[in-house]
């Protein structure tokens, strides 16, 4: 699939653009192309699109949203995010610039997101993955706890709130006030209580992600031992990587919150056949992701914030749904 296609795939399909729509685009240097076939697509359709790339405005990492674009997400009624993340940036300028979008609109969020990424991603049945994220809903709400274990050393049991919403993240996106990952396909809630230990040896996300690729989690995994006193919250780190162990403890550390563990997510695009080194494509890849930090309160009802968010991706798990076994080495026990 060119960049051209699927451009058309995310404006038609997944946001559902129309003639009357105000759009607005943000990329950055290296997501330039993809910011112009988005506009291009656009413009095919609606005469109402803006398109901005963050280096005119200043050097990275920036420290607030520019006032031009906070302005433009805040009275568009589609936005489009593809620039990549730069330590910081989550809370000076990505966090207020979907804030500002969600005010009226609806949003596509593609950070990170590279011309491979883009093509494949994007080259899937979004119907078929709305469809079979909707079926593992379904078991979801009749689940008591939920039990992931690997051969690498996981052995977890999750527990869920009645009062937290389950994100069905099916890379369909109509509904102002809205906003997905592209690409998509994930299922994803705040969890109640996590007792166990995982053994991150996927992918990490947020700017970690530059630095530290599957093969270094491949070759040195990180063991997180987690408990719940009011959330749950890791207590314990270790990897023989020592560079690792010190950027993820400082990342970690820098707020109470950023220890908790904001999302417990399985990913449900099945068309995704292996990790590619990015988090934006890789949570939705059919297995067990968590993340560090924000609950996403915006959409989970979750009753806290983090200013940080980092996800982590687990392979080749086995996951019960209460005693009913849905997955085995990575792979769905039920039909899509």
């Amino acid at each position: 699939m060119s960049l051209k296609e699927g451009a058309r795939v995310v404006v038609e399909t997944c946001m559902d653009v129309k003639e009357h729509d105000r759009v607005v685009i943000v990329c950055d240097e290296e997501t330039e192309a993809i910011g112009k076939a988005l506009r291009k697509a656009a413009q095919e359709i609606t005469p109402h699109a803006r398109f901005f790339k963050l280096e005119i405005y200043g050097n990275r990492p920036m420290e607030a949203l520019p006032d031009q674009i906070a302005k433009s997400a805040k009275d568009a009624t589609v936005t489009f995010w593809t620039a990549r993340s730069y330590e910081g940036e989550l809370e000076t300028i990505r966090w207020p610039f979907i804030n500002n979008a969600l005010v009226a609109g609806r949003h596509a969020h593609l950070v990170n997101v590279t011309d491979d990424v883009f093509e494949r991603g994007m080259a899937a049945d979004y119907a078929q993955i709305k469809k079979f994220t909707e079926k593992i809903y379904r078991l979801l709400k009749e689940t008591d706890k939920l039990i992931v274990k690997n051969e690498q050393g996981t052995d977890i049991t999750v527990t869920f709130s009645d009062t937290i919403k389950w994100i069905l993240s099916t890379g369909i996106n109509h509904q102002p006030g809205m906003w997905i990952n592209l690409p998509d396909g994930e299922i994803f809630t705040a969890p109640k209580t996590i007792e166990g230990r995982i053994v991150v040896d996927g992918v990490i996300g947020d700017y970690l992600g530059h630095k530290y690729h599957h093969k270094d989690l491949q070759e040195s995994p990180i063991t997180l031992d987690i408990t719940t006193k009011d959330r749950p919250m890791i207590t314990d780190v270790q990897t023989e990587n020592e560079d690792l162990q010190d950027d993820f403890e400082e990342y970690i550390e820098r707020h109470q919150c950023s220890k908790y563990i904001g999302e417990f997510g399985l990913g449900t695009n099945t068309y995704l056949k292996e990790l590619v080194d990015n988090m934006l494509q890789d949570e939705k890849f059919p297995g067990v992701h968590l993340s560090v930090g924000d609950p996403m309160p915006q959409q989970t009802g979750a009753s806290w914030t983090c200013p940080e968010k980092m996800a982590m991706i687990l392979t080749k798990c086995d996951v019960w749904f209460d005693d009913k076994k849905i997955m085995e080495d990575g792979e769905y026990l039920i039909h899509p």
